[in-house]
């Protein structure tokens, strides 16, 4: 799943939920899985939706549609310095992003599969949001799903 240490961020800052966005879709957009647009896609959906994403306390997985400028299958992980909100009563405040771009929703299902194993992982969870270097997160990430 992680296929590229530069798909991963740790403790970056964001003012705001949309900054925290364009954020954790930045390294799929500078890799090639997504066009510049993908970001604006993901807003437009928070905006109109609500922020769908946000998959546990703490947590969001934003992501857009595959014709909001996903080109290729990709996962980014972003931890946050300080968490920020995106306005849902149950997940805030968000330190954890994991941006998605899926070409076809099979692949999509098979991704959020192996996320969901990663996040039932505590342990590893803290140790994510611990993780204080790009490298660090990436090592934590790429152990994690080579044990999976």
């Amino acid at each position: 799943m992680i296929e590229d240490c530069k798909t991963t961020q740790a403790s970056r800052h964001a003012e705001s939920w949309r900054e925290a966005v364009a954020l954790a879709a930045t390294p799929l957009i500078e890799l090639g899985y997504a066009k510049a647009e993908y970001i604006q896609g993901i807003i437009d959906n928070t905006l109109e939706y609500g922020p769908y994403y946000l998959i546990a306390p703490g947590i969001a997985l934003p992501h857009a549609r595959p014709e909001q400028g996903a080109i290729r299958n990709g996962v980014a992980f972003t931890t946050l310095s300080q968490p920020v909100s995106f306005g849902h009563d149950d997940c805030d405040r968000i330190w954890l992003l994991i941006c998605v771009s899926a070409t076809d929703a099979e692949q999509h299902i098979k991704t959020i599969q192996t996320i969901a194993s990663l996040l039932d992982n505590s342990v590893l969870i803290a140790q994510i949001q611990q993780a204080k270097s790009d490298d660090e997160l990436y090592r934590l990430l790429y152990l994690a799903s080579v044990d999976n």
